[in-house]
């Protein structure tokens, strides 16, 4: 399985960080998948080395897997993959990270991470955080991010035959989290509500949380840092939980594993450059992905979506981790 990048807080991270993406980057350049689009774009990677390599592939995957156009991941337009494309998508996903990742390699975090995202999201994160618990991985926080996305498109009726009750990313995060750990209500809720013009949104967040068997749970709906123009994303909600935590030296960051690559990239962006954590990420399993008729299935045109937004977060951390260096 690839090398992803991780950060421990020690010396010579950012140069070990810097040769895994420029390794994972070499594996996407000659796995042929490009070429499988493009004979011509492949051709001129070639000889690309780096930033360089990156720079071109970001620009390829722009042009070639942006089937959301800034909508939701689910409300993205299908793709029509020739039998080469497909294939080769598939062919990819376990050598870039795409597919899962082998259990943590510590087994004590001060805290544990889960990102919000689609309603089933809400229900199997949770779940393996319970699974990793119960396997013996130690840990002091576990915290849910999102934020108040409502339900769209197949949602709506995923949500009701799962049970969920409520329309928005939050409660299905809430949901997810009561279930796994058999919470009640919140013994404590945080909420601060800043109104902003109609055409805006608003920028409210809020902070659920129990004390279970001595461990913080928390649900967190995170505010954006550019609310007039879209929701918060994957970094806003990581710092935004960042720049309130205390006594965090260690996350272990929990996503769906075809997500794993970018938001793994994010949160050494945030986590590890930002406010000096040790960060590593970790797919969560099969088995607490399970859910029946209504589990996730991930096809090509999903891989080569994720894939842009790996790419992306690949060359945004390389170039921080440059000029940090």
């Amino acid at each position: 399985m690839v090398n992803l990048p991780r950060w421990d807080a020690l010396p010579g991270d950012a140069e070990r960080c810097l040769a895994d993406i420029d390794n994972w980057a070499d594996i996407l350049r000659n796995s042929g998948l490009v070429a499988a689009f493009s004979v011509r774009a492949a051709a001129a990677m070639g000889e690309l080395e780096g930033e360089r390599l990156l720079d071109a592939l970001d620009s390829f995957a722009a042009a070639n897997w942006d089937f959301r156009g800034g909508r939701e991941r689910n409300l993205a337009s299908p793709p029509v993959l020739t039998a080469a494309e497909a294939a080769a998508l598939d062919t990819v996903a376990a050598p870039l990270g795409l597919d899962g990742t082998s259990s943590p390699r510590r087994d004590r975090f001060d805290a544990v991470v889960m990102t919000g995202g689609m309603v089933r999201a809400g229900i199997v994160k949770p779940r393996f955080l319970r699974e990793l618990h119960d396997s013996g991985l130690r840990w002091r926080e576990g915290v849910f991010l999102g934020g108040f996305r409502p339900f769209a498109g197949d949602e709506v009726d995923v949500a009701r035959a799962l049970g969920v009750v409520g329309d928005n990313e939050f409660d299905a995060m809430t949901f997810g989290m009561r279930e796994a750990f058999g919470l009640g209500p919140p013994d404590s809720v945080e909420p601060v509500d800043t109104p902003l013009p109609a055409a805006a949104g608003r920028a409210d967040w809020r902070r659920d949380s129990w004390d279970w068997s001595g461990h913080a749970l928390q649900v967190v709906a995170a505010p954006s840092s550019d609310p007039a123009r879209r929701r918060a994303n994957t970094a806003d909600t990581f710092r935004f939980w960042a720049s309130h935590a205390t006594g965090v030296g260690s996350v272990l960051v929990i996503t769906t594993p075809v997500y794993v690559p970018y938001q793994g990239a994010a949160a050494i962006e945030v986590f590890g450059l930002e406010f000096g954590m040790a960060v590593e990420t970790a797919a969560v399993s099969a088995s607490a992905s399970d859910l029946g008729a209504h589990s996730q299935e991930f096809l090509p045109q999903h891989r080569a979506q994720e894939l842009r937004s790996a790419i992306h977060g690949m060359r945004t951390l390389r170039t921080k981790l440059s000029k940090a260096g």
